[in-house]
């Protein structure tokens, strides 16, 4: 059985920072092309101070679990008061094929919309395709590399973009 919910209680938020952790062990042993541990400066600090910048009112903190197990997790924070930045999409790779990325996703962009917010950003690795293919299924597009994507790296970085509001208007009308 899988559950998607608002990371919000201590257990959740402890679980969240396992997640996380386990996402820089599998990036820095999979896909990183150098060791270069300045791409995770200031983890700890974010971890210890969850649900930090991901909190409400302008944030959000989606932990996945499958059997009742932490096994993914997504987080947005603002980058003003119409756009938010995906952060931390990781789902463990033995719990990969569940759909569970998409659902996550699903969950965070609704309360995107549910908090006012209008635009999604995110940027990801060049590497991580099945990623890019639930980005792309929920939506986003991709954008080159500017100034919104400050931590981007052009030639590794995979930038997108989503206009909830689009999104959401099309939607109405459908109904």
């Amino acid at each position: 059985m899988i559950s998607i919910q608002r990371a919000e209680t201590p257990d959740d938020i402890d679980a969240v920072r396992a997640l996380i952790r386990g996402f820089v062990r599998w990036t820095m042993a999979e896909i990183a092309e150098t060791d270069n541990p300045a791409i995770f400066a200031g983890l700890e600090t974010e971890l210890a101070g969850l649900p930090g910048r991901y909190g409400p009112p302008t944030g959000c903190l989606v932990l996945a679990r499958l059997d009742c197990e932490p096994v993914g997790c997504v987080a947005f924070y603002a980058h003003d008061a119409s756009t938010i930045e995906v952060k931390r999409m990781f789902v463990l790779p033995q719990a990969r094929g569940h759909g569970i990325g998409g659902r996550m996703m699903e969950l965070l962009l609704a309360q995107a919309r549910a908090a006012g917010f209008r635009r999604v950003l995110l940027s990801s690795h060049h590497s991580m395709h099945a990623a890019h293919g639930t980005y792309r299924r929920a939506g986003f597009r991709d954008v080159r590399v500017a100034a919104e994507f400050p931590s981007a790296v052009a030639g590794v970085d995979v930038c997108m973009e989503l206009a909830l509001d689009a999104e959401y208007r099309a939607d109405a009308r459908s109904e």
